[in-house]
């Protein structure tokens, strides 16, 4: 009776098991079939749940506004990641259609070829990447256009990007929808507009403040800026005259909002021009100290923070090798590190300092002083003769002495200010109408923040720049951008897009895939650059021939005849050479990443299982001894 009540159990146990694989199986099929809009989010920062900044935008649009997606109908070629981005991108327009209320109208065009479709995605500023496997160009970017015939486009949409879609697809919108911008004065000596005859481009930061706010950028002695300009940004002014500080007093005095970024020592202003070593340049907190005191802030333009915790890896020459040892002086900071309740940080996850400085609230002062980032308690005061010249990172690390102290980075400064100047103008300001308009007070509640980082701006702080098919492609790492424009919005009263930033900005790299990544690359790239080198050869080596016979008006004799042969024989094999090294660059990373994509599907069902299975396997075991020992 027990034997058979035993096998009764296992029997229910194994039916149990089959149940569940089968309506496991069976529930994918029907959710297949009827619910493949559906979307359960389950990453950590939601990527793929719109935010409710993008539903906020989008619900308060008031005009229609056009949008066009030209997708070659090839994309697939271009491999599973631009599949998969595509798919994405069909997903979210169909949601902005749906909460838009259908203000949001999207032509979805395909560019072939010499056809108008092609003329149309040049003209609305979409460009095309190549195709080499079928000698084509494919086109993935998408261009808006709203009722006063405003234009802007997403040039392409690239898979290294896919993180930032929503932010991306979202800023275009929003940028159609608010024609009139508010003016942001740019003022400073760092070179964020690039430098045309040595071919620099312009920073990153200033296309990004450009995508919401007009600019205008300043320069040399400025006795009053212009009462148009809401915020005012410092990029590290450099040494400064009494008339130009002087007009930054009155500006704030007047109710201007001030976003500063100073430091004690700027690695872009000090960096190396090839000619030797080079005194370092005088930094603006030493022409700024009378604007600072009447702020309230202290910094000392001789001290800068290293962070243990955030320290960058660099590497370095110690005598025949190469090392890697932490910089300390290049870190970066965590969600932890900043004002959680403060909007202009509460959605940002990373921000990157290099060689930043102190601040402090001054003794006495009485103004309303709010730390918002902040160094780790492992971090202490760095001598900026330390940086100056030439840097030892393993010197500096081992000098380091922390005392547990938590360093102010980024503050921002409410409240009734008194002026610099108390005693009036300077006399250096010889413009009477601007010397008898001399204010002594703020009219209202003045609004600063300050950076203690000037190349906290720069790009190599947090931009990666990759290389997309002959085009740069910008991929921020860092959330600075983010800071810089969020900081603008709360100084200017505008907070729509504040929500949405910060969004997809991560450090957490698969380590795998991205070491899988950087070998194929070494192994395949340099094999794949000479295969189209070749190619390209043996297409211009038949148009010569082409081009040179047609001039002469001669027939081709049999040996230009081979000759064009040869070349295009040896092109179609040069092709399937390069279809086979193009497949097995990524042969590994497409392996891994099945590998992960069916661990993280059946991994749990299947971990469920073999829980169950033990479960059965222990009870059989013991129920089988019962029965013996009874026996």
């Amino acid at each position: 009776m027990r034997s058979s009540s035993f096998m009764n159990r296992l029997s229910l146990s194994w039916i149990s098991v089959a149940l569940y694989v089968v309506c496991f199986i069976c529930s994918n099929i029907l959710v297949d079939a009827h619910l493949t809009s559906a979307r359960l989010d389950l990453t950590q920062d939601r990527t793929y749940t719109i935010s409710e900044a993008t539903k906020q935008i989008l619900e308060e649009i008031k005009e229609p506004i056009k949008l066009r997606l030209y997708s070659s109908a090839g994309i697939e070629d271009m491999g599973p990641d631009y599949t998969s981005l595509k798919t994405r991108i069909d997903d979210l327009l169909g949601e902005y259609i749906r909460i838009s209320k259908g203000l949001i109208i999207v032509e979805t065009l395909d560019p072939k070829r010499y056809s108008i479709e092609e003329d149309l995605a040049v003209s609305d500023g979409v460009r095309s990447i190549p195709n080499v496997i079928k000698s084509s160009q494919i086109f993935l970017g998408l261009s808006g256009r709203n009722s006063t015939n405003g234009r802007y486009a997403i040039p392409h949409f690239a898979p290294e990007r896919s993180a930032f879609l929503e932010y991306d697809l979202t800023r275009l919108i929003y940028d159609l929808s608010n024609t009139k911008k508010r003016i942001v004065g740019i003022y400073g000596d760092l070179p964020l507009n690039g430098d045309k005859t040595q071919r620099l481009p312009a920073w990153m930061i200033v296309d990004t403040i450009e995508r919401f706010y007009e600019t205008q950028t300043l320069f040399g002695t400025i006795e009053k800026f212009n009462d148009e300009i809401e915020v005012l940004l410092l990029a590290e002014p450099g040494e400064l005259d009494a008339t130009t500080v002087y007009a930054i007093d009155q500006f704030v005095m007047r109710g201007g909002r001030v976003l500063a970024f100073v430091d004690p020592f700027s690695e872009i202003l000090n960096a190396s021009t090839g000619n030797g070593p080079q005194p370092p340049r005088r930094t603006s907190l030493v022409t700024l100290k009378p604007l600072l005191k009447s702020w309230g802030i202290d910094l000392n333009e001789r001290q800068i923070i290293g962070d243990l915790t955030g320290a960058l890896k660099v590497q370095m020459k110690k005598g025949n090798q190469i090392i890697a040892t932490e910089y300390p002086a290049w870190f970066d900071l965590q969600k932890e590190n900043f004002v959680q309740n403060e909007i202009i940080t509460s959605n940002l996850s990373i921000l990157s300092f290099r060689t930043a400085g102190h601040l402090q609230k001054r003794v006495g002062t009485k103004v309303d002083w709010q730390p918002i980032v902040w160094s780790t308690s492992k971090a202490g005061i760095i001598d900026v003769a330390q940086v100056e010249y030439a840097p030892d990172p393993t010197e500096i690390l081992s000098n380091l002495k922390t005392t547990g102290d938590k360093f102010t980075l980024v503050a921002r400064i409410r409240g009734a200010l008194d002026t610099a100047f108390p005693n009036g103008p300077p006399k250096s300001l010889i413009n009477n109408r601007i010397r008898k308009q001399h204010r002594a007070k703020t009219d209202t509640s003045a609004a600063i923040i300050i950076v203690s980082d000037a190349d906290f701006l720069s790009d190599t702080t947090w931009i990666e720049t990759k290389n997309l098919g002959g085009q740069e492609l910008k991929i921020p790492f860092s959330n600075n951008g983010d800071l810089v424009l969020n900081a603008l919005d709360q100084l200017t009263g505008s907070s729509a897009m504040m929500g949405l930033r910060g969004r997809g900005v991560s450090k957490r790299r698969f380590e795998i895939i991205d070491n899988m990544e950087r070998k194929a690359e070494k192994k395949y790239r340099s094999k794949e650059k000479i295969l189209i080198s070749r190619i390209k050869a043996n297409e211009n080596l038949i148009k010569n021939i082409q081009k040179t016979e047609l001039k002469k008006g001669v027939t081709f004799t049999k040996e230009h005849q081979k000759n064009i042969d040869n070349a295009r024989d040896e092109m179609l094999q040069l092709r399937m050479e390069l279809r086979q090294v193009q497949f097995s660059l990524r042969e590994d990373i497409d392996a891994l990443k099945w590998f992960l994509s069916v661990l993280n599907i059946w991994g749990t069902p299947s971990l469920i299982c073999l829980i169950v299975l033990v479960i059965v396997g222990v009870r059989s075991y013991r129920d089988k001894h019962f029965i013996v020992n009874k026996l």
